[in-house]
């Protein structure tokens, strides 16, 4: 049985348009993804927990934008990622966000020096209801642009439960703004407590920024899905 947690209904329209509405008229496709820390497969019981999956899976692995793994030298926005992964996530205004773990260990030797930001809208969550017109509205006006626009309004949604008596990280120069995020990050490690709440997730996002920021680098990239799977050995 699959645990799926986030699936963009958009993202599976963008790589197999014109997907039948129901499950039972897809055909039966399982592709496996290996990475560093273990593999998972995407299949069947995917197909039957979420319509169209498979398909869009399928066809993405098939196209010339197939998946890197997300630690690779010289990933890039716009690129599409696979991921694995301990994450703690929660809802900021209409954002969900996902954060991995801030500390390295034998499992997870990237934690602290690549920390990985997964953005989405909560109505994509498994089992949420649909978003209003309103909501609808906003995505059509802001097009490719929204996805870092999305993020960048929920960190600092964050920075404005508790601001710096110095600037303002909406305006000024980049450093600035890069701080704000850092913030902002810091802010959601706090209160998701990763380190005591993350579970092993993994799944398929496209990047949309690569961050070079002090001692650490932020990758955040928006999903097409999240799913639980089991620890590394487990």
């Amino acid at each position: 049985m699959r645990e799926l947690i986030y699936v963009s209904q958009a993202k599976l329209q963008q790589l197999a348009p014109g997907l039948p509405k129901r499950a039972g008229g897809l055909r039966d496709v399982e592709a496996e993804v290996n990475t560093p820390v273990g593999g998972f497969k995407v299949g069947k019981a995917a197909r039957e927990a979420e319509p169209g999956l498979a398909a869009a899976v399928a066809a993405l692995e098939a196209s010339s934008r197939a998946p890197r793994w997300l630690a690779e030298p010289d990933v890039r926005p716009g690129q599409w990622v696979h991921f694995e992964a301990p994450m703690s996530y929660g809802q900021v205004e209409d954002a969900v966000l996902f954060i991995d773990t801030d500390r390295a260990d034998d499992d997870y030797p990237t934690g602290g020096r690549l920390r990985l930001l997964l953005h989405g809208s909560v109505g994509h969550l498994v089992g949420a209801p649909p978003p209003g017109p309103d909501a609808r509205s906003l995505r059509q006006a802001l097009g490719p642009s929204r996805s870092w626009f999305h993020v960048c309004q929920a960190l600092r949604a964050l920075n404005r439960e508790d601001p710096q008596p110095t600037g303002n990280d909406d305006h000024g120069h980049p450093a600035d703004q890069v701080a704000g995020i850092v913030r902002g990050m810091d802010r959601l490690t706090n209160r998701l407590q990763p380190e005591h709440t993350a579970a092993w997730v993994a799944g398929y996002a496209r990047v949309t920024a690569v961050i070079p920021a002090f001692r650490q680098t932020i990758l955040a990239a928006t999903p097409l899905y999240v799913e639980h799977v089991a620890p590394p050995g487990g």
